[in-house]
């Protein structure tokens, strides 16, 4: 990675910068602020932080390189965004970045190797069977790198000396995407990917506002956002558009996305673990009542083409402009923009395809069941990007842990800092309640091992939903039980 004569005067503020971003623990999940503990610390541990910060172990890599292999930084769809700094970029994230691994680079006298591609995962076997491995993380989609870890070529994250409970790393996501002492991909704050893939709702304020609706705000302060009061919003607004144009509705979906999250946000969890650690899944069971009625009531929505359009038809009927856009997700997002869409459900990565809006947009979390249930729950976009270790018997793991461990903590107040708590809470977001709302999805987050491992479930739900929950398990009971115990017993076989 070349860094421009730009960054080295940067290099010069970091002092400025880290009084900018002060360093709370409270930047993740609202946890509290933390005391001097010891993070990966050994008899060569480094007090240099600070009397309130982590401490993290002296070393010297002799100028060693740290290979990073991501999934390439101009994907269309699902990039490896800030990991390092374009050369002419001049934002203020990607500045950070500069800031954050020269940092890191000076503390462990290490230089960054970026390597870019578009799937990392399709070439980890053949460099694990060469002997080769220039890189000691990677960064590539969570549901491919399900073929990396069935063949052997992921590393354990619990062989790293890590705490993973830190607020840098994400301690849900150590404990649900772990089998049985097994852990193939985290999240950490080095990448802003797995916070900007949670999936959520937006509505367009000039439409809520045309309509003489009641924002979801307001609906969230009395303990009443659920899918009653949602699917009542969506049904309120209908402004079909003359014969073969785009007109006005309540709800843009995505080829069942809208369904699929919702129905963690209700409190289905399509995967569990039962007592004896078998994975299981009890939407037949325990949550058939409650599975069949979302269904039910998210079917009239979606049927009726008058308050309800799919991404697929939204991008025909406005034809005329869809040149303009790489495809129909970002051709969609901007329909919304336009006022065309009262809510569209999608990522704080999707904001970036908002363009200027008459009144601005709002968002709020994914509605609950009911006033009854006590929290609110989201779940990652499955094919967004997210961390593995490369099986690689040469690499120095106390290297990799020192490195990955302090690069994460110092992204968490350079990086983070600007992407979250600046861009998206405050120049996207467009009022202060908005960015309530994004740290309550942030500490709400689910996790599910099947988001790399498959199984049938996805299947099953699909199933569910075209006929009915009891029905569909007619099919499932044998199927489903069998597909997670055949993941269970692939997980087990991995050495």
């Amino acid at each position: 990675m070349k860094l421009s004569s730009r960054i080295i005067s940067l290099l010069l503020a970091i002092l400025t910068a880290a009084s900018l971003f002060a360093m709370t623990a409270c930047g993740d999940s609202g946890k509290q602020d933390e005391t001097t503990v010891a993070v990966n610390s050994g008899d060569n541990a480094d007090e240099s932080t600070g009397e309130t910060g982590p401490v993290f172990p002296v070393a010297d890599y002799g100028g060693a390189e740290f290979g990073v292999y991501i999934r390439n930084s101009t994907a269309t769809h699902y990039p490896s965004r800030y990991i390092f700094c374009p050369e002419n970029a001049t934002d203020l994230v990607n500045e950070q970045a500069a800031i954050r691994n020269a940092i890191v680079e000076e503390k462990y006298n290490i230089k960054f190797k970026i390597i870019e591609t578009e799937n990392p995962n399709t070439t980890m076997k053949t460099d694990n069977a060469g002997g080769y491995i220039p890189y000691a993380v990677v960064l590539d989609q969570r549901h491919k790198l399900r073929t990396a870890a069935y063949d052997g070529v992921l590393r354990n994250f619990h062989e790293l000396d890590i705490d993973y409970t830190t607020s840098w790393w994400d301690a849900n996501a150590a404990k649900e995407y772990s089998y049985k002492g097994k852990l193939f991909i985290m999240p950490n704050d080095a990448s802003v990917s797995n916070i900007s893939a949670a999936r959520f709702m937006f509505f367009n304020k000039a439409v809520l506002e045309d309509f003489n609706l009641t924002s979801p705000y307001e609906y969230v302060a009395q303990n009443n956002w659920t899918i009653d009061t949602f699917f009542t919003m969506v049904k309120s607004v209908s402004a079909p558009g003359p014969e073969g144009q785009i007109g006005v509705y309540g709800l843009a979906n995505e080829s069942g996305n809208v369904r699929n999250f919702m129905l963690t946000s209700i409190g289905v969890f399509s995967v569990e673990l039962d007592d004896e650690q078998n994975l299981i899944c009890k939407i037949a069971t325990d949550y058939a009542e409650r599975t069949q009625d979302f269904f039910d009531k998210l079917r009239v929505v979606v049927d009726d083409s008058n308050v309800c359009i799919d991404f697929e038809t939204a991008d025909k009927l406005d034809a005329a402009n869809a040149s303009k856009y790489p495809d129909k997700y970002y051709h969609t997002r901007a329909l919304f923009s336009q006022g065309h869409f009262l809510f569209t459900q999608t990522s704080m990565g999707g904001t970036s395809h908002f363009e200027e809006m008459e009144k601005g947009f709002g968002l709020v979390m994914n509605p609950k069941y009911n006033s009854d249930q006590e929290n609110y729950y989201h779940k990652i976009d499955p094919s967004a990007v997210i961390w593995a270790l490369p099986k690689d018997p040469a690499a120095d793991l106390t290297m990799v842990a020192n490195v990955f461990d302090f690069w994460a903590y110092t992204s968490s107040s350079t990086v983070m800092e600007a992407f979250y708590e600046l861009t998206m809470k405050t120049k996207r977001a467009s009022d202060p309640t908005a960015a309530e709302m994004l740290d309550t999805v942030k500490a709400t987050i689910k996790y599910y091992i099947t988001d790399i491992f498959s199984a049938s479930v996805n299947d099953y739900i699909s199933a569910a939903y075209g006929s009915s929950v009891i029905k569909a398990w007619r099919t499932y009971s044998t199927k489903l039980p069998k597909s997670l115990l055949e993941v269970q017993q692939a997980i087990e076989a991995i050495e």
